[in-house]
């Protein structure tokens, strides 16, 4: 119902500027309307770049300011030459033609510029038909009750009477066919929605070691995941202490498009399925957690004769040397090997690179370069060092 409404009193509202304004007027801005919404995209995409200068931070905002300023420039311009055009035009009847030529003109312009008019309210009409679409694609995903804030309350319920009205099947041949925004709105509302999803997060290859940086430890802090788990509205979560700073962070944001390689449909379908047809053939990707049972349990079945004494040793070392011990291979061909029995901050790093149907790992002990031989079999990761096994276990959910 809301829908309508705004559609009578916008076409009403352009009708009577049409005619008071006149054809002329209002078919400039018709072309200006047309040439607007075709070059808006591109245009955004410009200034979009520039928008950070004036302090605007938040890439959300950012993602739809710009098309929106880029369709407002464009409009303007053209506004500005009919302005010209008209004085030109209404000068020439005015002191060149005769009074029977000048009242045609005018009564001619006045009653042309009625339908013209009402032709620009329903290219408005479809324009904000379009941006209700696009922002009802996240808000309607991230809404969670009435405790939202009253911006995502209404779009969403324009969203839904759009929808109730068939309006969304007319704007449709207008929406941007780019679907970076909706996979990216997907995968925002799948976060949000689902705290439990930070965890298979945390595992995806391309972003293995972005928690380990500063500025996204603070999403960590036990009171906000408490916070979060419990249940939060989508204005909360943003600006919380611990969301808000990495928001607003545009280099962060910068870097992590980077990581994805400018597209998130591939993420998308991982946290969806758990699987990544982008890196899923490079078994090795991933966090590997030191899996004691599984390493002693090889062990004997590779030396069945091992003594009591030996087993106790063994078992005793790897409980010891290796407990809570994590493997990460990045997608850079780097591996990281974190020993928290060795020191808090001691690291073993090294590379990968792959030897047929296995792997091997590389790294420098004192001047001294060592290879290691590793065999990836179904969710294990299995290492041989001077006769000792190692198995370590993909910790991907």
């Amino acid at each position: 119902m809301t829908i309508w409404i705004i559609a009578l009193i916008l076409l009403a509202c352009t009708g009577i500027v049409g005619y008071y304004q006149g054809g002329l007027r209002a078919a400039f801005s018709f072309v200006g309307l047309l040439v607007a919404s075709l070059f808006a995209t591109p245009l955004g995409s410009i200034l979009k770049s520039m928008l950070p200068i004036f302090g605007l931070k938040n890439p959300f905002y950012i993602a739809f300011l710009g098309p929106i300023v880029g369709f407002l420039i464009i409009l303007i311009i053209f506004k500005v030459a009919a302005l010209a055009v008209h004085k030109k035009v209404e000068g020439w009847y005015k002191y060149k033609a005769n009074d029977t030529q000048r009242m045609l003109f005018e009564r001619m312009n006045t009653r042309v510029g009625a339908p013209m008019g009402l032709a620009n309210g329903l290219v408005y009409l479809l324009a904000i038909g379009t941006l209700i679409y696009s922002l009802g694609y996240l808000t309607v995903q991230v809404g969670t009750s009435d405790q939202d804030s009253w911006a995502i309350r209404l779009v969403n319920h324009l969203a839904e009477d759009a929808e109730s009205t068939g309006l969304n099947k007319a704007v449709a041949p207008f929406v941007t066919k780019s679907t970076f925004y909706y996979d990216a709105a997907d995968v925002v509302a799948d976060i949000f929605q689902t705290p439990l999803l930070q965890n298979r997060l945390a595992n995806y290859p391309a972003l293995l070691l972005l928690s380990e940086k500063e500025e996204y430890k603070p999403l960590s802090v036990a009171s906000f995941q408490s916070e979060w788990i419990k249940g939060m509205t989508f204005g909360s979560f943003v600006n919380h202490e611990s969301v808000k700073p990495l928001i607003e962070n545009h280099d962060a944001y910068t870097n992590l498009l980077g990581l994805l390689g400018g597209e998130v449909s591939d993420l998308k379908s991982y946290l969806e399925t758990g699987k990544s047809p982008r890196f899923d053939d490079e078994r090795i990707l991933g966090r590997w957690a030191f899996d004691f049972k599984a390493s002693m349990n090889l062990a004997r079945r590779r030396k069945p004769n091992m003594g009591s004494a030996e087993i106790t040793q063994l078992r005793k070392y790897m409980a010891t040397s290796f407990k809570d011990a994590m493997l990460i291979a990045t997608v850079d061909h780097k591996t990281i090997l974190k020993i928290p029995a060795a020191g808090k901050d001691k690291a073993l790093r090294g590379t990968w690179k792959n030897s047929g149907s296995n792997y091997v790992l590389i790294s420098n002990e004192g001047d001294k370069k060592v290879e290691v031989d590793a065999n990836v079999e179904g969710r294990n990761i299995i290492f041989t060092k001077g006769g000792l096994v190692l198995v370590f276990e993909n910790t991907r959910v």
